[in-house]
């Protein structure tokens, strides 16, 4: 029989006394186990394994097990401590994650500190940086904030736009950590660091710290650290936190929604019961809608890969090689917790209402899922200031690519001059996978990031003359410029 030694035996002595109390469950620790071995211990739990395992870190893994799991896992030879019996597994999982105390470190932010500290940046630099709403959660009605930040936030500019969020689920609390320090670095270094300038000067910058504003509630305030959906009521009983109740927000997106995610209310992946059913992926929606932005950084936790566009009916996104090699150079730029390689880029689906496919596929935006870590959802403080310090360094290579090439202009109507909502069509590059890119209504502005080289443009609009452009050479550097002048129909 397969037998490891660890540094903390759980005799067979102490094991009757636990399987005595049938409704109970223990948190176990086993210490110094390589990743086979945890895949031999997690065996014994089929298809719950994902539930049982809280952590594993520094080959350190902490599991909640029932008595009689823990009993069969002594039989099988593993060896390991008991930190705690309890019968609610909450209990047991509160313990593995927020430690001894039974509290979140107060490392981590609740989401009125983050609001805090952006109205203190506000009071010290009110050209620099604000804080507006963009809606309200779907159960509980806080209000859900994104922050801009620019060289002049007193009005909208411009320029391309880059979104940076976290926190669509609750447990991946270190999206909100690092959108937060993305702030403060921002504001506090403007004016003293040369790239920090030129970065607020050249873009508009909108963090969205936490996206599930409820959910991160649960978790940082220290009711249930396992939360990780909404806190929507879904089966209505006017009862609230009734793990695993809620939608996961990152399922609720309207880009083959079907295809993603669970429609059983009690999975962890539950899509909801129909896209954009619930109002935080609303507020996302009209975000997206007014900035359309150029880049986007979507964390979450763990696994320390970056998800982006896409294997989908076997094909890859239009723009593959552009994406490609951004998500490349993103991951490329942050170290891992073991610091001796780096994370790794990896293609998701385009079948899952996730973020990065509704972005991408609906406006363009070159959406990458950062999966921060690894081994765990919440981190101890010391791992955690390690991943937000590495993760700066991925935020520091978008913005600077964020700036080309590609091909920016705007869309006028010819006889007003008004700015024109209209279609830009890649036709050497665009599929039927994706939706038209579309300028802004506002301004007529669109930024549109591209390789190098000759590029076939059309630019269309109902009830105007369509505009074709069979050469635009865009440049190695930079954004080419180009004035399109739309003739309405006689």
């Amino acid at each position: 029989m397969f037998r490891t030694v660890f540094h903390y035996i759980l005799t067979t002595l102490f094991l009757p006394p636990l399987i005595h109390a049938q409704t109970s469950s223990v948190l176990i620790e086993m210490r110094g186990i390589e990743q086979d071995q945890l895949n031999g211990a997690l065996s014994l739990f089929g298809d719950q394994r994902g539930k049982a395992i809280a952590s594993y870190l520094n080959k350190n893994v902490l599991i909640v097990a029932t008595s009689a799991e823990a009993k069969v896992l002594s039989e099988r030879g593993f060896e390991f401590t008991v930190i705690l019996e309890d019968t609610s597994r909450r209990t047991l999982f509160k313990r593995a994650l927020y430690g001894s105390s039974m509290t979140l470190s107060s490392f981590y932010h609740s989401y009125d500190e983050i609001l805090a500290e952006a109205d203190a940046l506000h009071e010290r630099r009110p050209d620099l940086i604000t804080r507006f709403a963009i809606g309200k959660t779907t159960q509980e009605k806080r209000t859900v904030y994104a922050i801009r930040i620019s060289n002049n936030v007193a009005g909208r500019q411009d320029k391309p736009a880059i979104l940076f969020n976290g926190c669509h689920h609750a447990d991946e609390i270190m999206g909100a950590e690092i959108c937060t320090a993305l702030m403060n670095e921002l504001v506090n270094k403007y004016g003293s660091d040369q790239s920090v300038t030129t970065w607020v000067d050249r873009y508009e910058i909108v963090i969205v710290p936490v996206v599930n504003v409820d959910g991160h509630h649960v978790v940082s305030s220290g009711i249930d650290p396992r939360w990780r959906k909404n806190t929507h009521d879904t089966n209505g009983n006017g009862v609230l936190y009734e793990y695993p109740e809620g939608v996961d927000l990152n399922r609720n997106y309207d880009f083959n929604w079907a295809h993603g995610g669970s429609g059983d209310p009690m999975s962890i992946r539950y899509r909801g019961p129909y896209p954009f059913s619930e109002t935080e992926n609303q507020a996302m929606r009209a975000l997206a809608d007014d900035y359309r932005f150029v880049l986007s950084l979507t964390y979450h936790s763990q696994g320390e890969v970056i998800y982006y566009p896409w294997i989908w009916r076997e094909r890859k996104a239009p723009e593959d090689k552009l994406l490609t090699e951004l998500a490349n150079g993103l991951g490329s730029s942050i170290r891992t917790m073991a610091g001796d390689t780096t994370y790794k880029a990896e293609y998701g689906a385009g079948t899952v209402g996730q973020s990065y496919p509704w972005l991408y596929g609906r406006y363009g935006t070159f959406d990458f899922v950062v999966e921060t870590g690894k081994g765990a959802h919440i981190f101890p403080d010391s791992d955690a200031a390690a991943i937000l310090e590495s993760n700066l360094e991925g935020i520091r290579y978008i913005l600077d690519r964020g700036n080309g090439p590609g091909l920016t202009g705007h869309v006028r109507d010819a006889r007003s001059g008004k700015p024109l909502e209209a279609h830009i069509w890649l036709p050497d590059i665009d599929m039927e996978d994706i939706q038209r890119r579309t300028s802004l209504e506002r301004t007529g502005r669109f930024f549109r990031l591209l390789s190098p080289g000759k590029h076939r443009l059309i630019v269309l609009k109902n009830g105007y003359e369509p505009e074709i452009l069979p050469e635009v050479e865009v440049g190695k550097e930079g954004w080419t410029p180009v004035e399109i002048i739309l003739r309405p129909l006689e």
